[in-house]
C-alpha cells in the first residue's frame, strides 16, 4: 500500500474535535451515558469485576476476530479500508486512533462491528468507488467472496482453536450414560434403562451425550440409529432406535436424559437453593447441627429398606469416577416412598444425616381421569410377550399411533391375587353381576403405583389384564381380550420420566404404557367438575423472587394429554390452578381449583436438584486435541443448523432464543466459574456467530454472498433496486429480531 496516496475520509469519520469541555461532553453524551449505565448495572447487580472484564474481553475477541478476517482479506486483495470498528456508533472516548488510511475505533453500541471499505455499502455508487482501482466493487467476484467469507472462516478457526486449547487441559462433558428414559419413547420401547452406557452411535465411538442429538436429528424420517450400549451388568448389545417425530415434540428424539450426579449444585448469588422450594428436602435438618442442605453437599448414603427406614447404607461408587452412583440413590428414593428417609451427605470432611419426610402426589380432590389407549410396549417386557388366554388366534397387545389415534387396545380390567390369596380386580366400570371377586374402580394415573405396592408383598405375581379392542370393520363395539402376564420386579425402577406433552404413563413391572385422557371419569358430588367434562386448558401460578404468586401462561391440552396435566400439577409452585373445561361440547367459564396432597399416594421425588454428571474429556496429544476440536466444531455447526430448521418449521419455540443480554449474563457466570469452560463458551459463540452471520439474509455476510453468487452465475450484478429493497428488508428483519430477543432477555433476567 502506498502511504503517499491521498486519503478521502468521510465527514462522519473525521468529525471536528470539540473546542470546550462542554462541547466534548455534548459530542460524546451517548457513549458516556452507556458507560455510566454499564457501571450502574455492575453496582446494582453486585457483580464481580474480574468475570465482567473477562466476559467483555472474550466477547470482544469474538467480534474482533470476525472483523479482522474481513480486514486482512481486504488488505490481501488490496482494497482501501476506511474504518475498522468493534461496535457501532460513536467511538468510546479515548478508544479511537488513525494509522495510515484506516480509522480504528471501538464503538459504544456493543452489538457487532464492521469494516468499511471504499466501494461498499452507502458509498458504492460514488465517483471514487467507480474510479478507484482499490475499490471493493472493482475487485473480481472471487476476491469479493473471499473478503465477505473471511470473517466467518476466522470465527470457525478461532472456535476450533478454543476447543483444542480447552481439550488439551481437559473439559467437563456430560457422559453418554442414560439417566432417565421417557415413558413410551423409542429408548423405552427398546428397553434402555437408567445407568446404561452408550458406547457407540452410528459409526462414532466414544461419544458424549451431546453427540446424541445431532445424530438423531440428522436421521432421515423412518431410519433407525444404531446405539451400541453397555448395560449395568457389563453386557453389550445393539439397540436400533427410530427417532420419534410427534407433532408436539420440539425436535426428533429418542427419549433419554443424561445421568445425574449426587453433588448438590452450589449456591449462586441469586439465592438459588440446591433443593426445590417447599419440598421435604428444603425442610429437612441435619441431626448433628440442625443445618439445611447446602450447595456442594455430596450425597453418600441413604435409607434403602422400607422395613428398616433408620438403617443407612453407603451408596456404591462408580468404578471409573469414584463418585456415588446416582441410579442407586434414586432407586432407594423410589423404594422408600411414603417413609421418612435418612440421607447422608459429605460436607467439608464431615458426614451429616438428614431425616427427609415423604412427598405426596397432588390431585384435584375427588377427580379421576379416563383411561386412554395403549401407547407402547417394552421390547423385553411381559406385555410384549403376552398372548391372549381367552381368544386363540388373536394378536398380542395392540398400541395406538398418532396416525390412527383411535386404534390400540384400552385397559378395562386388571386382576391379581393378594398376599392373603383373595383376588382383586381393578376395573374401568364396576359390574354388579360379578360377585366372586372384589372390584374397585381404577384411577388411570395411579394404577401403576397400585400394582407396584401389590407386587411388594404378593406371592403370585401373575397379572390378568383385559383390554377392549378398537372396533374394526362394521362393528360398533370392540372385542374383549384377556392376557396373563408375569410381573417383572427388575423393570420397576429404570428412570422412567414423562417425555413431553404427549407422554403416556407406565405400568413398569408389565412393560406397557398407556395414554390418559383429560376427560373426567369421576368427580366428587357438588364440585366444580362433573363426569364427562374435558379439561382443555390449565394455568398454574408462578412465584417471583419476592415469593409473590402471579398467574403463569395458559397451557392448551389435547384430549389424550392427561399425563401432561398431571405433571403440571406436580411441578407447580403452588396448589392453586385455573382451568378451562368443555362440557357437552360447550366451553364453560374459567374455573379456579385447588389441588391437595393425597396422603395415600406417596411420590418418590423429595425435592433434590441433581445436576447432570460431568466427566473430564482430555486430549492425550496435540493431534488428538485437533481431532476433538474439529469434531466439536462440526457438531456445534450441525446442532445450530438443525435448531434453526426446527425453529422455522415451528418445532422449537423462538422463546428459547437468547440475545445479547443473555449471552453477556452467561459469559459473566461462566467466566466466574471456570476458565476452561469459559474458553469452550467463547468457542461456541464463535461458531454461532459464524453460522448465523452466513445465513442468506440481506445485510449479513450470507446475504452479500448470495448476491455475489448471482453475479457470478449471471455475469452481472443483481438489479440495484432489488439489492436496495433486499437490504432494507434485511435491516428491518434484523432490527425486529434484535428487539424480540432483547425483550426475551429482559423478561428472563429481570421478571
Amino acid at each position: 500500500m502506498d502511504k503517499s496516496e491521498p486519503v478521502n475520509v468521510p465527514e462522519t469519520e473525521a468529525a471536528p474535535r470539540p473546542t470546550s469541555i462542554g462541547g466534548w461532553f455534548a459530542a460524546n453524551l451517548l457513549p458516556i451515558a452507556f458507560i455510566g449505565a454499564v457501571f450502574g448495572v455492575i453496582w446494582w447487580r453486585e457483580l464481580d469485576i474480574w468475570p465482567v472484564v473477562l466476559a467483555v474481553l472474550g466477547l470482544g475477541l469474538v467480534i474482533f476476530i470476525h472483523e479482522l478476517g474481513h480486514f486482512l482479506a481486504a488488505k490481501f486483495c488490496d482494497v482501501h479500508v476506511e474504518t475498522f470498528s468493534i461496535g457501532f456508533g460513536k467511538a468510546i472516548p479515548g478508544c479511537q486512533f488513525r494509522r495510515g488510511e484506516t480509522l480504528y475505533k471501538i464503538g459504544w453500541i456493543p452489538l457487532g462491528g464492521y469494516v468499511k471499505m471504499v466501494g461498499e455499502g452507502e458509498n458504492a455508487d460514488s465517483e471514487e468507488a467507480e474510479e478507484d482501482p482499490r475499490s471493493f466493487k472493482n475487485k473480481s467476484v472471487g476476491k469479493r467472496m473471499l473478503i465477505i467469507s473471511a470473517g466467518v472462516i476466522m470465527n470457525l478457526i478461532l472456535g476450533c482453536i478454543c476447543f483444542m486449547v480447552a481439550y488439551s487441559h481437559g473439559v467437563e462433558e456430560t457422559p453418554a450414560i442414560v439417566g432417565s428414559v421417557g415413558t413410551g419413547s423409542p429408548a423405552w420401547q427398546q428397553d434402555l434403562r437408567a445407568g446404561t452406557q452408550i458406547i457407540q452411535i452410528g459409526t462414532y465411538t466414544k461419544p458424549t451425550f451431546d453427540d446424541i442429538r445431532p445424530k438423531v436429528m440428522s436421521a432421515a424420517k423412518g431410519d433407525a440409529v444404531l446405539f451400541r450400549v453397555r448395560e449395568r451388568d457389563g453386557s453389550e448389545r445393539d439397540a436400533f432406535l427410530t427417532p420419534r417425530r410427534n407433532p408436539e415434540d420440539l425436535y426428533p428424539l429418542v427419549g433419554i436424559n443424561p445421568i445425574e450426579q449426587l453433588t448438590l449444585p452450589k449456591d449462586r448469588k441469586s439465592g438459588d437453593s440446591p433443593v426445590n422450594k417447599g419440598s421435604p428436602a428444603e425442610k429437612a435438618e441435619a441431626i448433628q447441627d440442625k443445618s439445611h442442605f447446602k450447595g456442594g453437599d455430596q450425597i453418600i448414603g441413604s435409607s434403602f429398606d422400607p422395613k428398616r427406614p433408620d438403617e443407612v447404607r453407603l451408596i456404591s461408587l462408580d468404578p471409573d469416577t469414584k463418585k456415588p452412583d446416582s441410579v442407586e440413590f434414586l432407586s432407594n428414593q423410589q423404594r422408600m416412598r411414603g417413609k421418612v428417609m435418612t440421607v447422608r451427605v459429605h460436607r467439608d470432611g464431615t458426614a451429616l444425616d438428614f431425616k427427609v419426610d415423604p412427598a405426596w402426589t397432588r390431585v384435584f380432590p375427588g377427580v379421576r381421569l379416563q383411561m386412554g389407549r395403549l401407547a407402547a410396549l417394552r421390547s423385553r417386557g411381559p406385555a410384549a410377550k403376552a398372548v391372549p388366554v381367552n381368544a386363540p388366534g388373536e394378536p398380542g397387545l395392540e398400541i395406538a399411533t398418532f396416525e390412527s389415534p383411535g386404534s390400540g387396545d384400552k385397559i378395562i380390567s386388571v386382576e391379581m391375587t393378594r398376599e392373603d390369596g383373595k383376588r382383586v380386580r381393578y376395573v374401568d366400570v364396576v359390574d354388579p353381576t360379578v360377585t366372586d371377586v372384589e372390584q374397585t374402580p381404577f384411577d388411570a394415573l395411579r394404577l401403576g403405583y397400585v400394582l407396584e405396592t401389590w407386587a411388594e408383598s404378593a406371592k403370585d405375581l401373575t397379572v390378568r389384564v383385559t383390554v377392549l379392542r378398537a372396533p374394526s370393520g362394521t362393528a360398533k363395539v370392540g372385542r374383549r381380550v384377556t392376557f396373563d402376564m408375569k410381573w417383572d420386579p427388575a423393570l420397576v425402577y429404570n428412570g422412567e420420566m414423562s417425555a413431553g406433552m404427549s407422554s403416556p404413563i407406565a405400568i413398569s413391572g408389565l412393560g406397557l404404557a398407556y395414554y390418559v385422557d383429560t376427560t373426567i371419569d369421576a368427580a366428587a358430588p357438588g364440585g366444580l367438575l362433573s363426569p364427562g367434562d374435558i379439561i382443555t386448558e390449565i394455568r398454574r401460578e408462578k412465584l417471583n423472587k419476592k415469593g409473590e404468586a402471579t398467574p403463569d401462561d395458559w397451557v392448551q391440552l389435547k384430549q389424550y394429554q392427561g399425563v401432561a396435566l398431571h405433571q403440571i400439577i406436580q411441578g407447580a409452585s403452588t396448589l392453586n390452578f385455573d382451568i378451562k373445561v368443555s362440557r357437552a361440547g360447550v366451553a364453560q367459564p374459567e374455573m379456579s381449583i385447588a389441588a391437595v396432597e393425597d396422603k395415600t399416594w406417596p411420590a418418590s421425588d423429595r425435592g433434590f436438584i441433581l445436576p447432570f454428571d460431568a466427566r473430564i474429556q482430555i486430549a492425550s496429544d496435540p493431534l488428538e486435541a485437533l481431532e476433538m476440536g474439529l469434531h466439536r466444531t462440526w457438531r456445534t455447526v450441525n446442532v445450530i443448523y438443525q435448531t434453526l430448521y426446527a425453529t422455522i418449521f415451528r418445532q422449537i419455540s423462538m422463546k428459547t432464543f437468547s440475545g445479547p443480554l443473555q449471552i453477556a449474563n452467561a459469559s459473566y457466570k461462566i467466566a466466574g466459574y471456570d476458565l476452561w469452560q469459559f474458553i469452550i463458551f467463547i468457542g461456541l459463540i464463535n461458531i454461532n456467530l459464524a453460522v448465523v452471520n452466513f445465513l442468506p439474509i440481506p445485510l449479513l455476510d450470507g446475504g452479500h454472498m448470495v448476491f455475489l453468487i448471482y453475479e457470478k452465475v449471471r455475469g452481472k450484478p443483481a438489479p440495484e433496486k432489488l439489492q436496495e429493497y433486499a437490504m432494507w428488508g434485511g435491516l428491518g428483519f434484523i432490527l425486529l429480531l434484535m428487539a424480540f430477543v432483547i425483550f426475551l432477555d429482559v423478561r428472563k433476567l429481570f421478571f
